[in-house]
């Protein structure tokens, strides 16, 4: 592993091991607690929780096709349409299941991020936000989006 490579890899760790401790400690009653949402529609804790196992699940895909040379993600993309459709998609999901689905996601990212070059990572790709990253911007942004959304749930629901 490169050191850079290695580098990614820590920081995705560190946040990965912050976040779930966080989300974790969240009593099963505080799940439904109401949250504030960017998403032009109320969310719950779950929904958030529902929203970063989608969103880490998903982030592979376009890193794939931008490592591989392909279009990713299309310009006329709506995020927030695609955050609120799929979080209604997977309403049905355990707060088990979906921290369940997010390590396996994160071990997913590891594994991809194991088979990329230093020229892989310099490659770029629009992401779902709008702005362009490079493969190890995908990467850090992955793991520092939940951190983010787990805090802002532990204040949320204290």
């Amino acid at each position: 592993m490169t050191s850079r490579r290695d580098a990614i890899r820590r920081q995705m760790q560190a946040e990965h091991e912050a976040s779930l401790e966080i989300l974790r400690a969240i009593p099963e009653a505080q799940w439904a607690t109401p949250v504030p949402s960017e998403e032009e529609a109320p969310w719950t804790a779950k929904d958030v929780l529902i929203h970063l196992a989608v969103s880490e699940a998903g982030i592979l895909t376009p890193i794939t096709r931008y490592v591989n040379g392909e279009p990713g993600v299309p310009t006329d993309f709506d995020l927030n349409r695609y955050n609120r459709s799929s979080v209604k998609k997977r309403a049905d999901k355990t707060v088990p299941e979906l921290l369940a689905e997010i390590e396996a996601a994160h071990a997913a990212l590891l594994a991809k991020l194991e088979t990329l070059s230093e020229a892989d990572l310099d490659k770029t790709g629009r992401h779902a936000r709008g702005d362009t990253l490079t493969i190890e911007g995908f990467f850090r942004r992955t793991s520092e989006h939940r951190l983010q959304h787990a805090r802002e749930l532990q204040k949320a629901v204290a």
